[in-house]
């Protein structure tokens, strides 16, 4: 009878939290997240991927950047292995050592320390490894294929050329994830508000608030000259109740300035006493009716 041991149980690395992240291997789903197993790979789509480790701390997987992922039985050693790409790692280590590996070097994380690490892999094998400001670990490079180590410092960033050692630069550049493009922002010009009402004023200065380039005229009181023409041979009518009306205001006087013009051709009239008498009367009744207007007027 074969009796069948029962395979070890995948250690969950951490939980991945990504929009456009895919996963390939063991994962469960998660309410927060999607919690990954150990041999898993990791996709990052057009934005970055952040892995929060189970034991704590993060690691950043940059836009088109694969990672895979494995985990001793303990959990207390982690694996990651990248082709090319940029990743960021910013965790706490124990007593035991982690590893990364590219297709042309090994780089040993030994604790306990602090990693924080960036890296970059180009396609040619153009390695850049950054030992950021908060890191404590003592990074070690070496070849894959070859004998040849490097130390890199806190602070430090080297490139690798090639994927060889020899020949290593220090690197004006940071080897992370690349810094995401600016976000547009439409500006939209806001009017200016317009007076819900404006103030009570005169005429003149309604029209300066509207526009104040205007001139401000100043308030004027109308005046005007009316002559009144009198001829002798006409029947005068009573115009008493007519020039009364050109007197606009109570504090200013009309001038008045009437012009007697001389009698022009006198028409023949009959040598009767009844018309003399009743020219007699209505020159009386028309000098009565002006002198009785003036003096209602400067009275």
């Amino acid at each position: 009878m074969t009796t069948r041991l029962p395979l070890p149980a995948q250690q969950t690395i951490g939980e991945l939290y990504a929009t456009d992240a895919s996963v390939r291997g063991a994962v469960i789903l998660a309410g927060s997240g999607t919690s990954v197993l150990s041999g898993s790979q990791i996709a990052a789509g057009a934005q970055t991927a952040t892995l929060k480790l189970e034991r704590g701390g993060d690691v950043l997987i940059c836009p088109g950047t694969s990672l895979s992922v494995s985990s001793s039985q303990n959990g207390r050693q982690l694996l990651f292995s990248v082709n090319s790409g940029n990743l960021e790692l910013d965790y706490p280590i124990g007593s035991a050592s982690d590893s990364l590996l590219t297709p042309d070097f090994r780089l040993l994380l030994p604790g306990p320390s602090r990693i924080h690490i960036a890296l970059r892999i180009t396609a040619n094998g153009d390695t850049c490894v950054q030992s950021l400001p908060s890191n404590s670990s003592a990074l070690v490079l070496a070849e894959a294929m070859g004998d040849e180590s490097y130390q890199v410092k806190q602070d430090e960033a080297v490139l690798f050329k090639g994927g060889h050692i020899q020949g290593a630069t220090r690197a004006h550049q940071s080897c992370g994830c690349p810094a995401p493009a600016p976000v547009q922002v439409a500006k939209v010009a806001v009017p200016s508000p317009i007076p819900a009402k404006l103030p009570p004023t005169s005429g003149a200065a309604l029209a300066a608030a509207l526009d104040e380039s205007a001139p401000v005229m100043p308030d004027t009181h109308l005046a005007m000259e009316a002559p009144m023409v009198f001829h002798g041979t006409d029947v005068l009518p009573d115009m008493t109740g007519i020039v009364a009306h050109l007197k606009l205001e109570h504090t200013q006087l009309v001038s008045l300035q009437p012009t007697v013009l001389p009698p022009g051709k006198k028409k023949p009239v009959p040598n009767s006493p009844t018309v003399a008498a009743n020219s007699a009367q209505d020159k009386g009744g028309l000098f009565s009716k002006i002198g009785a207007f003036f003096t209602s007027i400067f009275h």
